[in-house]
Parts: C-alpha cells; structure tokens; sequence
C-alpha cells in the first residue's frame, strides 16, 4: 500500500505524491480529493496575491489564502466520493473533522476565526 500525504492546505492525509521533495516544492498537479486545491495550479491562479507566479518562498501565504476561502465558501468537498462518510455530511466536511484536519497541520487556530458554523 503506497504511503498517502497530507494536504498542506486542508491537513487531509489523502495525497499520493508528496509536496515537498528533499525541501523542494514539487507542482505535481495533484488535486486534494477534500478541498481541491491543484498543487502547481491553484498556488498562481485560484487565488490572489499579487503575483503572476508565486515565489516558492510565499507558498504558505498561497495555501492560508486558498484555505481561508475554501473555509468561508462552506468546506466543500471537492471529490465526496473519496471521503468517508463518517467525516462529512454528504458534499461538506464536518467541522469537527476540519478541525482536527487543521491541528494536524500545527495551525495556531487560536486566531481563527469562523463564523456561520
């Protein structure tokens, strides 16, 4: 069985190549089956951050900016099909489940703020 990683935008263990290769940010064009974000895609075109291409230095702001939306537009679920259903209420990741996505990615969520759940 091939070893899953774990999305570095919403903390789902689900992705079968890894992000960072020998500290390299490898653009495998993977989409996480739970939040959707395309690694080489999303980080320069689904969100806005003033660059044409984002330096590999200013990852992080590009999966906190996607991670937020995708937090804000209801936690959708980008391939239900992929998730058990234990973790989700049909097409939404349950917020429990986010949460704990979430620790498991050594977020400081003390600032967190989210509202509407």
């Amino acid at each position: 069985m091939n070893t899953l990683h774990e999305c570095l935008v919403c903390g789902f263990e689900g992705l079968e190549e890894p992000i960072f290769i020998d500290g390299t940010y490898s653009k495998t064009y993977e989409i996480c089956p739970c939040c959707g974000f395309e690694y080489g895609f999303s980080e320069d075109h689904d969100v806005i951050h003033g660059f044409i291409t984002i330096p590999e230095e200013f990852l992080e702001v590009a999966f906190q900016l996607y991670r937020k939306k995708w937090i804000e537009e209801g936690i959708q679920i980008f391939n239900p099909d992929t998730i058990p259903e234990n973790k989700r209420n049909k097409d939404i990741l349950k917020f429990d489940i986010l949460i704990k996505q979430l620790k498991g990615l050594k977020l400081d969520l003390s600032n967190f703020d989210i509202t509407g759940f």
